[in-house]
């Protein structure tokens, strides 16, 4: 479930500033400051949703324990938060992150960012449109190299890889629930999704 906060003022006016409220909110709710004078609070993720990151995260790990590469990346669960580059105080928290696991300090985190995935929650529209359509825009104006959108929905996987010499994606690849997903370099494995379950509304 989404919500459009109200109107809380800006800073500059001595009313609350929404990155603050936002950050408030994050102890109890998955927040994200998605648009100037917006929030989206969303509702616990549902069981095909946890399902789901709970796959692709066991097949990361898998493919590094059983020498399918030799990164043993990191996972971050909705627990990252990603600042939007325009420097606007807007950020995501995204589905899943994965990065290298040598970062130093949180710069290096967010650099060494190879993956990011998102499912999309039907229940909540809003937060549908910015899986479709505005972070695919956002995640690869910061150079981010992959993108998963799975739409539980459609029951369909996309996976968006940076067009060379653009900050812009492509679509790499695509396909249904039961197929599996290459992950190009910097990745070289595959991730299965036949145990993926569908989405059901009630």
């Amino acid at each position: 479930m989404s919500e459009h906060a109200p109107s809380l003022g800006n800073h500059d006016d001595g009313a609350l500033d929404l990155r603050s409220y936002a950050e408030q909110l994050l102890e109890t709710h998955k927040v994200e400051y998605v648009d100037e004078g917006v929030l989206l609070v969303m509702a616990p993720a549902g069981f095909e949703h946890r399902s789901i990151i709970e796959s692709v995260v066991d097949a990361i790990k898998g493919a590094f324990y059983t020498s399918q590469t030799t990164t043993n990346w990191a996972t971050h669960s909705e627990n990252f938060q990603w600042d939007l580059p325009d420097q606007s105080g807007r950020f995501y928290i995204p589905d899943l992150v994965v990065t290298r696991r040598d970062a130093h300090t949180a710069q290096e985190e967010r650099e060494g960012i190879a993956l990011v995935v998102e499912v999309t929650s039907p229940k909540s529209p809003d937060t549908v449109l910015n899986d479709r359509e505005t972070k695919p825009k956002q995640y690869a104006r910061a150079g981010i190299p992959l993108y998963l959108l799975i739409d539980q929905e459609l029951g369909t996987w996309t996976l968006h890889a940076l067009a060379d010499g653009w900050i812009r994606y492509q679509i790499a690849a695509d396909g249904r629930y039961g197929e599996k997903i290459f992950l190009p370099e910097p990745f070289g494995f595959s991730i299965p999704t036949g145990d993926w379950p569908e989405y059901r509304s009630f």
